[in-house]
């Protein structure tokens, strides 16, 4: 009996694990021929890679603004609040940083368009923090334009 109940336990284990598995797969979908991630949870757009080199956050803001991927036009700096909703602490198995599987990231922090007072917003995919910093620094900064699929 006690082996019955065990079994049925792992049974259970299981098929909540791949209900599980398949919800967070379902919310992701690359759309291969324009190079894009679509989440259909937030109704975002992402590149596959960021701009692959370090930038200033005015740089950065202006890459994004004047980005074209897959016949669009119309990205923009994503939010310190888009930004952390790729974070993704199962993703360290296949990468550096915990960011969905999907999306190649050439160093930790991406810049976001939040500013307070002097200072500019990223996220840190590292250590999932939503840091703070000079608009100047370029130091393992990158950038990762997003767009609305809404406007699709």
């Amino acid at each position: 009996m006690k082996f019955i109940k065990h079994l049925f336990f792992v049974s259970i284990l299981i098929v909540s694990f791949n209900c599980t598995a398949s919800a967070a797969d379902d919310r992701f979908s690359v759309v291969t021929d324009k190079a894009v991630l679509i989440d259909s949870q937030t109704g975002l757009m992402w590149p596959l890679q960021d701009n692959g080199s370090d930038i200033s956050w005015p740089a950065g803001e202006k890459y994004c603004n004047s980005f074209s991927l897959g016949g669009f036009s119309d990205w923009r700096m994503p939010t310190q609040e888009e930004l952390a909703s790729l974070y993704d602490l199962q993703a360290a198995d296949s990468s550096d940083y915990y960011i969905t599987k999907a999306i190649k990231i050439s160093a930790c922090c991406q810049w976001a368009i939040d500013t307070k007072k002097a200072k500019v917003g990223s996220f840190d995919f590292e250590y999932g923090n939503r840091d703070w910093g000079y608009p100047m620094s370029t130091v393992d900064a990158r950038v990762l334009p997003v767009r609305n699929i809404r406007h699709m």
